[in-house]
């Protein structure tokens, strides 16, 4: 197994044990809630409990889950890292209430990041299932937007190939796309130039030029895909 490998392995199992433990602590916010005691004065409220501070340190979680798996997830990171946590939280809630520590009409203290306010368990449940629902929506939009980018599907399909390509030219279309012309030698070695339209963000950084092998100078066929930046090794 080379480094590089080795590396993305390592990647993904410490993305798999953030993923579980984001989870993990937002379950633990909402399955301690109503157990939480808090302390007044007249500078404000605290508690020594770990529940009181676990949506804090669940937002902690999620940030790192979300820079770790950036690489994997793309675009759809934000979206999956708030489904996740929300559907801990929730899931909390249910064991809760399996447990007997509260039922759906009990009123209960949450603190997310800062308090909420007292509302029914019910209403917890149904503010954390419209979160799952938006961050579930969010991150198929987000890995629609990149396997798009990237030309996923045709890059897996075998009757298209890849080539490095350059762009040359740009005329704006609105919305951050533009055409250009791009140009790549086929597997044959034959040169084509083909018109695209890409985003501006394509501009200056390495692409490829997804074609029907079968028709490769067919505009109709060639995708320009985006593929992960690349942080240069230092020597």
């Amino acid at each position: 197994m080379s480094g590089r490998v080795y590396g993305l392995v390592l990647r993904g199992l410490a993305c798999a044990l953030l993923c579980w433990l984001v989870g993990l602590v937002w379950h633990v916010s909402t399955y301690d809630a109503s157990t939480v005691e808090w302390f007044c004065d007249n500078e404000g409220c605290a508690s020594d409990q770990f529940a009181s501070m676990a949506p804090l340190l669940g937002v902690g979680a999620g940030v790192l889950f979300g820079l770790l798996s950036a690489r994997f997830l793309r675009r759809a990171t934000a979206g999956v890292t708030v489904t996740v946590a929300a559907l801990g939280a929730a899931r909390g809630w249910y064991d809760a209430i399996d447990a007997g520590r509260v039922d759906r009409a009990t009123a209960t203290d949450y603190m997310i990041v800062f308090p909420f306010g007292t509302y029914a368990v019910s209403a917890w449940l149904t503010f954390f299932w419209c979160v799952a629902g938006a961050g579930l929506v969010a991150a198929l939009w987000g890995g629609w937007v990149s396997a798009r980018r990237a030309a996923v599907l045709r890059r897996v399909s075998r009757k298209y190939a890849t080539a490095d390509a350059l762009l040359e030219g740009w005329r704006a279309t609105g919305r951050g796309r533009g055409e250009v012309t791009a140009v790549f030698h086929d597997a044959d070695g034959t040169r084509h130039e083909v018109p695209a339209v890409v985003d501006r963000a394509a501009l200056g950084r390495p692409v490829l030029a997804v074609y029907d092998t079968s028709r490769p100078g067919d505009p109709g066929r060639v995708r320009v895909a985006v593929p992960r930046r690349r942080t240069p090794r230092s020597r």
